[in-house]
């Protein structure tokens, strides 16, 4: 005989009406005395899988703390939603349960340490995210709310990440507590005034290292902002009869804001010419050139390298010691042709002039390229004479 299909009734239906039928018998006079809210928890625990997750957000405003944790528990692997839980719910056991299920995602932990208005959740946030040295720097350097800022600076030890802090953050609250814990470390500073992008946080760094001659020296040597290099400058006027690296000397003669320490600077580097040479080039204070140059002037005697000698032919004050310079440049033509084009002393270029007659291809570029009128009119004498003019002629018809 044919049965008919088994009618399928929804586990809700069924559990209503076993409810409905056991009341009847009085068999659970109990639940028809219970409350709500507790019907409600229990049906949540026994059957949580019944409820849709769209339902959950009903249950995360209900005010039943372990249906809510419970709810919690069930959004694990959807950060966004956790995310959002954790910086906007009431509910601090809410918040702080979201959070314990995002340990592993740090961007949306490093969201709540920087938005989220209650203190304790970014607390809690910036603790999970302890181990994550660029994380908690970009806490420090970004979050909206000070404290917060200044608890992710203590919380790094690694001094190279408080340095990136120091130089990187737009607050200045995290940049300063970050220098605070730098003051010890003199590698670190070097880092904050040569990488800072805030120039007070710069020379703060400089004004640090005040007693660290080594460090303000490399400063002034490698750094790539003027005003740092100045600064160290300044700092190291204490220290210039301590300093043997020629390097620091000389950038301390071009640079020091005071004339005092540039003397002395350049006096002690009277046995180095090149140093002499690059102060005269490039120090943009004219008693550091002048010094520089009557130290290079007195020991024309001495030297042997053409472009120095050049140097002191060009510029050189002193009539005797341009000469001796010229003289010593025989058989130099690109030096001497560099002299009668370049010097501002007639008698230089003159001297010079008449050492290049026998090279007519350094007379015809001095025609040419002398910024001096009576030079090129003389070099071109000099070449349009009929007979060098022919015996030039001869050399390039070959």
């Amino acid at each position: 005989m044919a049965t008919s299909p088994r009618k399928k009734v929804h586990p809700s239906s069924r559990l209503i009406s076993e409810v409905g039928s056991r009341t009847k018998r009085g068999k659970i006079t109990t639940h028809s005395r219970s409350s709500p809210s507790s019907a409600f928890a229990s049906a949540f625990h026994g059957h949580s899988e019944r409820y849709s997750l769209g339902h959950l957000a009903k249950v995360l405003v209900s005010g039943d703390r372990l249906v809510m944790l419970n709810a919690v528990d069930r959004l694990k692997g959807r950060a966004r939603v956790l995310a959002e839980l954790a910086i906007f719910s009431n509910f601090q056991f809410v918040r702080l349960a979201a959070i314990n299920h995002l340990s592993t995602d740090p961007e949306a932990l490093i969201d709540i340490a920087k938005y989220c208005p209650y203190d304790d959740t970014r607390a809690s946030a910036l603790d999970e995210l302890s181990s994550n040295s660029e994380a908690v720097i970009e806490v420090a350097c970004s979050s909206l709310f000070k404290d917060t800022r200044l608890a992710a600076v203590t919380v790094l030890s690694d001094k190279d990440a408080i340095a990136k802090i120091a130089s990187r953050s737009p607050n200045q609250d995290s940049r300063e507590a970050a220098m605070d814990r730098l003051q010890s470390d003199a590698s670190s500073l070097r880092k904050v005034a040569d990488d800072s992008s805030y120039r007070s946080t710069r020379l703060a760094a400089v004004r640090s290292l005040s007693s660290n001659h080594a460090a303000l020296g490399a400063l002034l040597v490698e750094s790539k902002h003027p005003e740092v290099r100045r600064a160290a400058a300044t700092h190291l006027s204490q220290f210039v009869e301590e300093i043997e690296d020629v390097e620091t000397l000389s950038e301390v003669a071009k640079v020091s804001p005071n004339q005092d320490t540039r003397c002395l600077a350049i006096g002690r580097l009277w046995k180095h010419p090149w140093a002499l040479r690059k102060i005269v080039s490039e120090s943009r204070f004219a008693d550091a050139k002048s010094t520089a140059l009557m130290l290079l002037s007195d020991m024309v005697s001495s030297l042997d390298d053409a472009d120095i000698l050049a140097e002191v032919a060009i510029l050189s004050p002193y009539q005797d010691c341009r000469s001796a310079a010229v003289e010593r440049l025989t058989g130099q033509s690109s030096a001497l042709l560099n002299v009668a084009s370049r010097s501002k002393f007639k008698d230089a270029r003159n001297m010079a002039l008449g050492m290049l007659k026998e090279d007519t291809d350094a007379l015809k570029n001095l025609a040419r390229l002398s910024k001096y009128k009576d030079t090129r009119a003389q070099a071109h004498k000099i070449i349009s004479d009929p007979d060098v003019f022919q015996s030039e002629l001869t050399r390039i018809l070959g």
